[in-house]
């Protein structure tokens, strides 16, 4: 696909081949960093600092995580090779941090909702099958309907804690 003429410039410097992948990490990462500071704020005022931290950590690694894969395909130049581990084992961080409101909530001896369960555990099995997954284009959509799972069952975890 040829870049538009009223395209932003940002967008047409990246090559076609990777714009897909850009723009799925992208909207990851404002779909987490905009609903999330949200989210962020009310655990904060009605659940405990454990919660609160959990969702803090949540968020946060989950967009961080997609910026880095998305900013490695925007640059032709080779990243350093931490970023480059980093945006290889991202499906593991991602699963680890989506996990940890659920264990706050299992030691505060809370109810957990099925729905919640349910989207954390489909968005595991979806970031899992991304590791094999050697098409960059299906293992960012993977990451990104995973994160996007993850964060409505974190919300819903996070706001049955008080």
């Amino acid at each position: 696909m040829r870049a538009l003429p009223h395209w932003p410039q940002w967008l047409r410097v990246i090559p076609a081949t990777n714009r897909p992948d850009v723009l799925m990490r992208l909207f990851a990462v404002l779909f987490l960093l905009l609903p999330g500071s949200a989210l962020v704020i009310s655990t904060q005022r009605h659940a405990h600092a454990a919660m609160a931290c959990a969702v803090v950590f949540f968020v946060v690694a989950h967009a961080a995580l997609h910026a880095v894969s998305a900013w490695q395909s925007t640059t032709s130049r080779l990243i350093p090779a931490p970023l480059r581990y980093i945006d290889r084992h991202a499906a593991w961080a991602m699963l680890g941090s989506a996990w940890v409101p659920l264990a706050i909530q299992g030691v505060h001896a809370q109810p957990t909702s099925t729905l919640s369960v349910v989207g954390l555990v489909i968005g595991a099995l979806c970031q899992v099958c991304s590791v094999r997954v050697t098409a960059d284009r299906l293992r960012s959509a993977l990451l990104v309907l995973a994160s996007a799972l993850q964060f409505i069952a974190v919300a819903l975890i996070a706001m049955t804690v008080g």
